[in-house]
C-alpha cells in the first residue's frame, strides 16, 4: 500500500504508511530506505538522513542506499558527514564508482580540490579499462573552466571508441580539429 501511494504520487500518504511500517518493523533496511527516500522528496532531510543511515548500516554496500543518504546529507547541509560517508564507502560498489560518487558530491558541495583528487583516483582505478572516469574528469574540467584538462580527458576517453561522434563533436566545439592522432592511450 505504501509503495502504491508513492507510485501514485501521494507522498503524504506514502510518508504516513512508511512511517507506520518502520514503527512495526524497526531496523528493516527496505522500510528505512523507503521512508528516507520519501522524506527526501518531502524536504525532511534531517529525518531522511537518519533513516537512510540505518538502512545503509543494515545493508552496507548497497549503492542505492548510499546515494540516497548522500543526497539527504547534501540537502541538509551536512557537508562533513557527507564527506565522511563518501570517504568511508569509497570501496562500495563497482571499482571506481565510489571515487566518482565522492567527486560528484564534493563538486556539488563546492569542494573542488577533493573532487579533483577523487577523479584522479577513479582514473587510476579504471582509466585504462573504461572511458567513464575520463568523461567525468572532462565534465569537471569544463565546470571549473580548465579547457586544457577537458581536452586531455576527452582525448583519453576517445581512445576507447575513436569514432564516438559525441566526443568528436565536443572536441570540435573546443576548437580542436580531430585527426588520426587525436585519441590518446590513457596508460
Amino acid at each position: 500500500m505504501a509503495g502504491a501511494a508513492e507510485d501514485a504520487g501521494d507522498l503524504q500518504k506514502a510518508y504516513e504508511m512508511w512511517t507506520k511500517y518502520v514503527e512495526l518493523r524497526p531496523h528493516e533496511a527496505k522500510g528505512e530506505y523507503r521512508l528516507g527516500r520519501i522524506e527526501n522528496r518531502l524536504g525532511k532531510y534531517n529525518d531522511a538522513s537518519n533513516h537512510l543511515r540505518i538502512a545503509h548500516d543494515l545493508k552496507p554496500g548497497n549503492v542505492v542506499y548510499i546515494k540516497e543518504l548522500a543526497r539527504a546529507l547534501m540537502n541538509a547541509g551536512k557537508r562533513a558527514e557527507l564527506m565522511s560517508l563518501l570517504s568511508a564507502t569509497v570501496n562500495e560498489g563497482p571499482v571506481g564508482s565510489g571515487q566518482l560518487r565522492l567527486a560528484h558530491y564534493a563538486a556539488m558541495a563546492g569542494m573542488m580540490d577533493e573532487a579533483r583528487e577523487a577523479l584522479i583516483s577513479a582514473i587510476q582505478a579504471t582509466g585504462d579499462t573504461s572511458p567513464t572516469a575520463h568523461l567525468a574528469m572532462a565534465d569537471f574540467a569544463r565546470e571549473i573552466g580548465d579547457t586544457d584538462s577537458e581536452i586531455l580527458s576527452l582525448r583519453h576517453a576517445l581512445w576507447f571508441d575513436p569514432a564516438d561522434q559525441a566526443l568528436l563533436s565536443r572536441i570540435r566545439a573546443l576548437g580542436i580539429i580531430p585527426g588520426p592522432s587525436i585519441a590518446l592511450d590513457p596508460r
